[in-house]
């Protein structure tokens, strides 16, 4: 399993044109989609049902890279700035809903479940 997770972050990471730096968000999101693919090993099962017994949801999966718009909250700009900025998709975030990107003006990664993605 280690050597198909290190594949798939090589790949992500190759494709999206992303330094070595990004390789744990592309890690954690390579570990995201393999538990929401049918294992052979569960007879098919999706390993995140399996786990929490719940029905999975795929609707809220995006590409890896993808660029988003990431709205900015009102108490960090001013009535004049920009209600949003673009930034780049890395991944699920794991503590709350929202995804995790990276705000290349800022050069941080932000948590945001209020994005439009292109």
């Amino acid at each position: 399993m280690n050597r198909t997770i290190v594949e798939r972050v090589r790949c992500m990471l190759s494709q999206a044109k992303l330094s070595k730096s990004f390789w744990v968000e592309a890690m954690r999101t390579a570990i995201d989609l393999i538990n929401l693919t049918p294992s052979v090993a569960l007879d098919g099962d999706v390993p995140q049902q399996v786990w929490t017994e719940k029905e999975v949801s795929y609707k809220h999966l995006r590409v890896f890279e993808c660029r988003a718009s990431v709205h900015i909250p009102l108490d960090e700009r001013s009535k004049l700035d920009a209600k949003a900025k673009q930034c780049i998709f890395l991944g699920y975030a794991h503590e709350e809903f929202g995804y995790r990107f990276w705000d290349p003006d800022s050069r941080k990664i932000i948590r945001s479940r209020d994005v439009v993605f292109f």
